[in-house]
């Protein structure tokens, strides 16, 4: 603190004793604190992001001069102690530096075009599958609960990265594992429970991966595109992936790729279930129509322009959480703020996302801002420096194309199998750490069509 006295410029804002009233003020509601913040202080300000003093910003000019040493910054030490000992130090937020490059270079592999050509009709078979199961009853009327959805893409992600769906005990563990990341304590009983889920997890897949290669079935079956993949790449010094380090990515790419797009498909169907966006599930369905096959591909995906731009918005509208942390290594200034050594920094997408002199009418729902020539979007200003849902730079949520693909299916899907659907409460429920996502039992109703 006698060191901070220095710095005649800090950013206004507030850390308190060891950042705990920051920190539990956060948790309860990260969107609402930021804008709470953004409200008091401005759009750069001073704050405690799990005990840590943070600098949080959004500006355009920050984020400009932010990205300009961005590559600079580990994000290792800005994540809790509980997060960083599950994620494990293969996880992609954890990976710094020239010995990580190659590393992350693999991330193109499974998750770049050629890949979603490969996942796209799996996909598409288990959403119709999905949708069919949700109206087998016979009345005009059916729900669904949220967390059917996320049941949905748990399972669905498991099939793209591992090849099938494992039994009950491992996807409850999935459950486990991702409640245990943000627990508050190494002495918690959800970090333990979460410690035993991601062990139980690696083994499970290991041994599977090694069945499978043992049987052939890797070089032969597509379905193992994504172990395929992995089987090849290589580290920084161009060593083959190890069996065990192959099992703990795919098990970190199901977990962050299916809570991610969960959180998607929740947010977009309340978005649409609101009864004065009905237009935009006219234009979904009237776009599916025209653009679906019997069996999904990726360029049937491509072309559905409008859903797209609906599953951008509603990341907009309903952002999923902050745009990665970073530690400052030494002193520096961030548009003229004196930034200390050691603050942990973050370019938070919930700051210009509010900001109505980029998206303006921002409390709208308006899919338009992401159609490219629409008059719409040119009244909004949508690029890197303002529109950064996945994060930005080396620590970037890699799996947010495959998000938004299954939700532009899973939206077309529905719009064709269901009349409408409306949100059952008024106002939605949420699960606010590690992602802002639907509650469990927040439920649809929804009508099918005659």
């Amino acid at each position: 603190m006698r060191r901070e006295r220095a710095f005649t410029r800090l950013p206004p804002g507030r850390v308190g004793l060891f950042g705990a009233r920051e920190t539990l003020e956060y948790v309860v509601d990260p969107n609402a604190f930021i804008a709470r913040r953004v409200e008091r202080y401005g759009d750069v300000f001073k704050t405690a992001f799990f005990f840590k003093k943070a600098i949080v910003f959004g500006s355009r000019e920050a984020v400009r001069e932010y990205k300009e040493f961005e590559h600079e910054l580990a994000a290792d030490e800005a994540l809790p102690e509980t997060f960083r000992e599950l994620h494990t130090a293969y996880g992609a937020l954890r990976q710094s530096g020239r010995e990580h490059k190659a590393t992350r270079g693999n991330f193109s592999r499974v998750l770049g075009r050629r890949a979603l050509e490969a996942y796209a009709p799996v996909v598409g078979a288990r959403t119709k599958a999905f949708a069919e199961r949700m109206s087998a009853n016979d009345g005009e009327k059916t729900t669904m609960r949220a967390g059917e959805i996320k049941r949905f893409a748990l399972e669905t992600l498991f099939e793209l990265f591992i090849g099938h769906v494992p039994e009950e005990r491992y996807l409850k563990a999935m459950y486990a594992y991702n409640a245990g990341l943000l627990s508050l304590g190494k002495f918690s009983a959800e970090y333990k429970r979460g410690k035993a889920a991601l062990e139980e997890l690696r083994a499970y897949i290991e041994g599977y991966y090694r069945d499978i290669k043992r049987s052939g079935a890797l070089d032969s079956d597509p379905k193992y595109f994504f172990l395929k993949q992995y089987s090849e790449a290589t580290d920084e010094n161009g060593v083959l992936f190890p069996d065990d380090r192959i099992a703990t990515t795919a098990l970190l790419m199901v977990w962050g790729s299916y809570i991610e797009a969960a959180a998607l498909m929740g947010h977009s169907f309340v978005l649409i279930g609101d009864m004065k966006n009905k237009r935009a599930l006219d234009e979904i369905r009237h776009e599916y129509a025209a653009n679906a096959r019997e069996i999904f591909s990726i360029d049937d995906v491509m072309a559905m322009k409008y859903t797209e731009a609906v599953a951008k918005e509603s990341l907009r509208v309903t952002p999923q959480t902050a745009g990665g942390l970073r530690v400052n290594s030494r002193d520096r200034t961030l548009v003229g703020y004196d930034i200390p050594a050691g603050y942990t920094l973050i370019a938070d997408p919930r700051i210009p996302f509010r900001d109505e002199a980029l998206f303006p009418d921002v409390e709208a729902f308006k899919p338009e801002r992401f159609i490219a020539g629409s008059p719409e979007s040119e009244r909004n200003i949508v690029n890197g420096e303002t529109y950064f849902p996945g994060g930005m730079g080396q620590h970037q949520c890699p799996g947010i194309s495959l998000a938004i693909v299954m939700t532009q299916i899973f939206l077309g899907v529905f719009s064709d199998a269901f009349e409408t659907w409306i949100r059952r409460d008024a106002t939605p429920t949420y699960v606010q750490i590690p992602i802002v996502i639907l509650a469990d039992e927040y439920t649809f109703e929804l009508t099918k069509k005659k």
